[in-house]
């Protein structure tokens, strides 16, 4: 009866280190946007990805029937949100339950100056609706800190495929909103 926390005998961890070195090879840049996207930011998505694969080495049994991919994918995805959660708690400040929650420049603002501000998001929210899917979807990729070659990667689209949608998309919005 094999262990499903350490590699079977015979194949050890040198059969796992072999599939995690195909596995970084060939899936890094798909993986790395999975974690950056469920770690909030490149230096803890770096760190989580490092730890997958650390656990992958570790505890992944080559003999047994759980795919690689899958397994490493999950794995990644529960260390982002470690990070994440502890990031999250030790961030949390202990001022008053409702002033915690609204963000500091809404504090001072008038009823007036927020309707302003809410017109405003509504407007700009129409102008993205005006894009192309393409557009709106590289761009959002692009504003969550994805580089060029990571939007590919997560879209199958060519480099200069997304660097097409994200020049046309930002002339659409510029000149669209006047800037």
């Amino acid at each position: 009866m094999s262990n499903a926390s350490a590699p079977a005998v015979g194949v050890g961890v040198a059969g796992a280190e072999g599939i995690a070195r195909r596995l970084y090879s060939a899936h890094r840049p798909r993986l790395l946007a999975i974690a950056r996207h469920n770690c909030g930011n490149s230096d803890d998505a770096e760190e989580a990805l490092h730890d997958a694969f650390v656990l992958f080495i570790d505890h992944f049994d080559p003999t047994g029937e759980a795919p690689p991919l899958p397994w490493l994918t999950l794995t990644l995805k529960r260390r982002c949100w470690a990070i994440y959660g502890q990031r999250r708690r030790h961030a949390r400040p202990a001022g008053h339950a409702v002033e915690r929650y609204r963000r500091r420049d809404e504090r001072d603002r008038t009823p007036e100056d927020l309707f302003e501000a809410t017109s405003e998001a509504a407007k700009f929210g129409e102008v993205l609706r005006r894009l192309k899917p393409e557009e709106r979807r590289a761009l959002a990729l692009f504003c969550h800190g994805y580089t060029y070659s990571e939007i590919c990667a997560i879209t199958d689209w060519s480099y200069s495929k997304v660097n097409r949608l994200l020049a046309n998309g930002r002339a659409r919005l510029r000149a669209q909103t006047g800037g």
